[in-house]
């Protein structure tokens, strides 16, 4: 143990003696944080009106169908709504809740048959509070589109009326029965229902690239540390430490422990520099923000392994790396929510360890508690643990 705590902290201490390193690993994720957060955030605050709104069409029927129609087919609406037609109300729900979308209408199954039955029968609209006046100009359009519906079915039962007195008139009698068999509908038989949901605590675009760049530059020290690896490789270092007591195991999880340790420090300089210079909220569950960083930096110090046997030379890490954490990166949703991905891409999602990073820092952010990100903390832990023993059977110490 004494022998594995001496490489780390060796290695540990040149890494961050390296200025290069520390600038790529500390300068530029918070340049990041600062460009993009401040650039995107800023995104749809300006005059013209996207709503994020969806639609959900329970009805077994066809009124249900000609309502969405209503709405989507509209190209007044279309200019102040983003409307989605989906189909899992349950999802809808989360997302109003989430902040995903600002609201959204849920078309009860029966809605078809109570009208036709002539019983009332309510709709849905969700509205997330946080956004009251988008919201409400949504449920204002959903009560107008409900009116205009309820006069047009009112409109031809008065003509099926007028139409069957005739009929009287003409000496042919409705067959029996059909006069009552005909619902009276009012007005107010349709009711629109307006729901303020419990939405959960939203994540400025600041905060969301503080946790993605943070997620992205954690694996670079899983280079560094590669380069710290070859280079003594290439200086006959590593041999002169086989000729100690030491073991290949040992050299190796020292190593990958000074990794751990730069990244875990790096970390924590990120987590409190983003807080002091740009207000990132973290959460209130600090104890579950630093146990998912760590648990990435242990995926890294597993990575660094990994690197170091598949590169034989700091040119050829210095290829194969990037582009391993680049890729990590952009489907762990670094650059873009991991949402707007095409789906090709999404099962790559479960071994990238920037996925699991995020996910789980900006679950903290909304207010998750520790035992919501075990899961995202095993799954780090298992990546890492694969990475060292991938890198470790493969390494080439001489």
């Amino acid at each position: 143990m004494r022998r594995l705590l001496s490489i780390a902290a060796k290695d540990a201490r040149i890494l961050t003696r390296d200025r290069a390193a520390l600038l790529v690993m500390l300068g530029m994720p918070l340049a990041l944080i600062f460009i993009l957060g401040s650039a995107l955030g800023s995104i749809g605050q300006g005059g013209s009106l996207d709503i994020q709104v969806a639609i959900v069409n329970q009805d077994e029927g066809d009124t249900g169908e000609r309502f969405v129609d209503g709405l989507t087919e509209s190209q007044d609406i279309a200019a102040i709504f983003n409307i989605e037609v989906r189909d899992d109300a349950g999802e809808v729900r989360a997302d109003v809740e989430k902040g995903d979308l600002t609201a959204a209408l849920i078309i009860p199954e029966d809605l078809s048959e109570k009208i036709v039955a002539g019983k009332p029968v309510g709709l849905e609209v969700l509205q997330d509070p946080g956004s009251k006046i988008a919201a409400g100009i949504w449920a204002g359009v959903v009560r107008a589109g409900v009116a205009n519906a309820s006069a047009q079915i009112i409109a031809a039962q008065t003509l099926e009326d007028l139409f069957t007195g005739a009929s009287m008139q003409g000496g042919s009698a409705p067959p029996p029965g059909q006069a009552s068999q005909t619902p009276r509908l009012s007005f107010d038989a349709v009711a629109v229902r307006e729901i303020e949901v419990e939405v959960q605590k939203r994540v400025s675009m600041l905060s969301y690239y503080a946790a993605g760049m943070t997620g992205m530059f954690l694996l670079f020290g899983s280079m560094f540390g590669a380069f710290s690896f070859v280079r003594e490789r290439r200086e006959q270092t590593l041999a002169r430490m086989l000729a100690t007591p030491a073991s290949k195991v040992v050299i190796a999880g020292g190593k990958a422990l000074g990794v751990l340790l730069v990244g875990a420090g790096q970390f924590l300089v990120l987590l409190v520099g983003t807080r002091l210079l740009f207000r990132v909220d973290w959460g209130q569950n600090v104890v579950g923000t630093v146990l998912v960083g760590l648990a990435e930096t242990v995926a890294a110090a597993g990575l660094a392994m990994t690197f170091s046997a598949l590169g034989r030379s700091e040119r050829a890490i210095g290829g194969i790396a990037p582009a391993f954490i680049m890729l990590f990166a952009a489907t762990g949703g670094s650059m873009i929510p991991t949402e707007q991905l095409p789906e090709f891409l999404l099962p790559a999602q479960v071994i990238s360890p920037v996925y699991w990073t995020i996910n789980g820092l900006l679950d903290l952010m909304r207010g998750a508690t520790l035992g919501d990100v075990l899961p995202n903390v095993g799954a780090l832990l298992a990546i890492g643990a694969v990475l060292f023993a991938f890198g470790t059977w493969r390494l080439r110490y001489e």
